[in-house]
């Protein structure tokens, strides 16, 4: 007998032994509960199988069947999105009621009252309504990162599939930052968050939508960045406003470290001359030593408004307008005339429990009262940069704590640092807050970088980041990104981030070559430039019309080159790319690179690029921002304007004083009120109204669902004994006849 007969044989006995052992379990009294569990595990299993295979391949496939679907509410967009990108949105959060935040905070912050900074951290759930505003008006967006020190709201919803709860330690690569308190330092890691789109929109939880935004309020036509810039930056001191840097004249007051020395104008300017200040608007929306500050503080309070008002205008408004030039004899005589004035009036309207001191001399003018109780009050000011203070020793000018996340007052009292001026420029300490001092501390590092320029703020709203930038961004300032990162609290020397990211943006550029810019010109792609091609370059490189000897020279200076150049090859010209009267000579790619005298005047016309395509947008169209304060009637009257006319971007900041809080407690109500307003309806990112989170902390949670998954693990693995051991009883008898006719030394019937 063959092998082949012997194994077939074998086959169809063991086949015909399984049947009849399938015969006896089906005999059993327990057969029917044998097959009801086998299609169950085989349903199961099938189910189970599609789940996985449906995820596999939505995850696969999805940029060719599901693109438009890919958003936190699982519709298409397909009809109003002009192709498929995909963003993320980027939270920060805090919640300053936490007890570990405050344990932590009080440990780190090195400042007398922390009450008072715990303060600026209270939520008033604007997270929760930003989340509405999101879902209302941008449901194209991917997903939802929330970055937190691990805390968790209480009414989110920690097991929706578009939101990831993030933490510091998930971003920050170096631990020993942590924790921090400074938003910088945590804006400058977000980019690090796992899973991360390319491009996402980075939120703060006072930012909230009024309108439908959509990829092209951020990205213009071509694919490139919208930059968005509201006010300028604060001047660099107190009597250098940034219109007198880089002028073309060498101002005096402005030749200092601070002020980047003028922008370089003493250098080129050996004599001192004075530069006219320049009206700008839209200044930096801080402003120090204000006259309004100190209305009815004093019974001289009237007199002052009185001349501040007189002839429409104010002469204190024309110096900080720049109205009064200071090189005129005529505005000198107003100038004189002004102290004049206040004179006059200090005198008609003191009253006489007050004894009043004068002081005026050409340069300066003081005015110091000394009253019953032998306080003080000063007023000067001085003529040479026309700066009026008016100060009140009871007014203490409360700081905005304009921060996105923590901002921690610091004044900048480091005196070590000033330079000496005349008796007639003398420095006065700066309060501005630690946001505005950062925001020159960028300033000076990339006017070192870039080149002297007067820059903008962004605008608060929504920022559109793309994290490859951001990475060539810190790259570029390694030290100055780490310096920022390693900060518990804001700094003032902290890279305020999306000031240094848009700036970056802007001011990033690289060098074309000169075969790139020949190609760039080369329009019929010939490999040579014909006289229209030439004339062309030319209308972009000179002012016009057109000098005929500009086009002789530069028609020269390639024939020149044609003469004393050895080309390696020269390409055949099309028909018709010289004029009838052109004398030029095959023009290529070759000769324009190894000429010199041309390629230095196209290099430096059109040599440098940006390496970033963008469009600069001023700000103020579609964006509100404002910030609170403790006065209930003025919120009341804010709010109203808002529900009036809501603009895409609605960012309201916090700057209600912590010592009125029965004012606080008024407006967090009318905000609770505003906010149900505008986003009544619940979002997919809440959980329902009757539901709270067990647990604050992220730690806490993933603990308990460590312990509910080895708890779940062993309930199975006792069920499955229990399962194994009722069918080992329930079929012992079989079983052990199995094995029996397994033993028999032959499996031929």
């Amino acid at each position: 007998m063959t092998i082949a007969s012997k194994l077939i044989i074998g086959i169809m006995s063991t086949w015909k032994l399984i049947q009849r052992r399938c015969y006896d379990l089906l005999s059993h009294k327990s057969s029917l509960l044998i097959i009801l569990i086998a299609f169950t595990c085989i349903f199961v299993g099938t189910v189970h199988f599609g789940e996985v295979w449906l995820a596999w391949s939505k995850e696969k496939y999805q940029a060719v069947f599901h693109s438009f679907n890919d958003n936190i509410l699982g519709t298409s967009f397909q009809n109003k999105l002009c192709q498929h990108v995909p963003i993320d949105v980027v939270y920060t959060w805090v919640n300053g009621s936490d007890p570990a935040f405050i344990e932590d905070l009080r440990k780190y912050v090195t400042i007398s009252d922390v009450n008072a900074a715990v303060s600026r951290f209270n939520d008033k759930d604007e997270l929760r309504y930003s989340l509405r505003s999101l879902e209302m008006y941008a449901p194209w967006v991917r997903h939802v990162y929330i970055v937190t020190n691990g805390q968790i709201p209480n009414w989110l919803d920690m097991d929706n599939q578009r939101m990831t709860l993030i933490t510091h330690d998930d971003i920050f690569p170096d631990k020993s930052h942590l924790p921090t308190f400074s938003s910088p330092a945590i804006e400058s890691h977000l980019h690090k968050i796992p899973g991360l789109s390319d491009k996402f929109l980075y939120f703060n939880d006072d930012v909230f939508l009024g309108q439908e935004i959509w990829p092209e309020d951020f990205v213009t036509q071509t694919g490139g960045q919208k930059v968005y810039l509201a006010w300028w930056i604060p001047d660099c001191s107190d009597i250098c406003p940034w219109a007198w840097v880089g002028d073309g004249s060498c101002d005096p007051a402005c030749n200092t470290t601070v002020c980047e020395f003028d922008g370089g104008d003493c250098n080129a300017t050996p004599t001192p001359t004075d530069s006219e200040m320049m009206e700008e608007d839209g200044d930096y929306p801080y402003k120090l030593l204000q006259i309004s500050e100190f209305r009815n503080e004093e019974p001289n309070a009237n007199a002052f408004e009185r001349l501040r008002h007189k002839n429409g205008i104010s002469e204190i408004e024309k110096a900080d307008n720049g109205i009064l030039n200071r090189s005129t004899g005529t505005n000198k005589s107003i100038h004189d005339n002004f102290f004049e004035d206040i004179i006059h009036l200090l005198k008609n309207s003191h009253n006489n429990t007050l004894e009043s001191e004068l002081i005026l001399s050409k340069h300066n003018f003081k005015i110091n009262k000394t009253g019953q109780e032998g306080e003080k009050i000063s007023s000067s000011t001085e003529n040479s940069g026309y700066k009026y203070e008016f100060a009140h020793p009871n007014h203490r000018r409360q700081p905005n704590r304009n921060d996105d996340i923590i901002n921690l007052v610091h004044i900048n009292n480091d005196k070590s640092d000033k330079n000496k001026y005349p008796s007639h420029l003398k420095r006065k300490t700066r309060r501005l807050d630690t946001y505005a001092e950062s925001l020159l501390y960028v300033n000076r590092i990339y006017n070192a970088a870039y080149g002297f320029e007067r820059r903008r703020v962004p605008a608060h709203m929504p920022h559109l980041l793309d994290k490859w930038i951001i990475d060539d961004m810190q790259n570029k300032f390694h030290s100055e990104f780490r310096k920022t990162s390693s900060h518990r609290i804001r700094n003032s020397q902290d890279m305020q981030f999306a000031f240094s990211y848009f700036y970056y943006v802007v001011s990033e550029k690289y060098q074309s070559s000169i075969g790139d810019i020949f190609d760039r010109f080369d329009t019929d792609k010939s490999g040579t430039w014909s006289d229209r091609e030439i004339r062309t370059l030319l209308s972009r490189m000179n002012p016009l019309p057109l000098d005929y000897s500009l086009v002789v020279d530069f028609e020269n200076a390639i024939t020149n080159c044609s003469r004393r150049i050895e080309l390696a090859s020269t390409p055949e010209p099309p028909s018709g790319e010289r004029y009838l009267d052109s004398l030029l000579p095959v023009v290529s790619r070759e000769l324009i690179i190894k000429c010199s005298a041309i390629a230095r005047q196209i290099q430096s016309h059109f040599g440098t690029k940006n390496r970033y395509h963008h469009e600069i947008i001023k700000a103020g169209k579609n964006e509100i921002f404002e910030m609170l304060t403790s006065n209930v009637s003025q919120i009341v009257q804010l709010l109203d304007e808002i529900r009036r006319e809501p603009k895409k971007f609605i960012c309201l900041n916090d700057d209600m004083d912590p010592s009125r809080k029965s004012e606080n407690e008024i407006i967090r109500a009318l905000l609770n009120d505003f906010y149900r307003s505008l986003y009544p309806l619940r979002s997919n990112f809440e959980l329902p109204a009757q539901y709270r989170n067990r647990f604050s902390h992220r730690d806490e949670l993933y603990e308990w669902r460590s312990s509910r998954a080895k708890a779940r693990n062993i309930l199975l693995l006792l069920i499955s004994l229990l399962m194994f051991i009722t069918i080992y009883h329930l079929f012992y008898n079989q079983i052990r006849r199995f094995l029996r006719s397994r033993s028999l030394p032959s499996l031929l019937v």
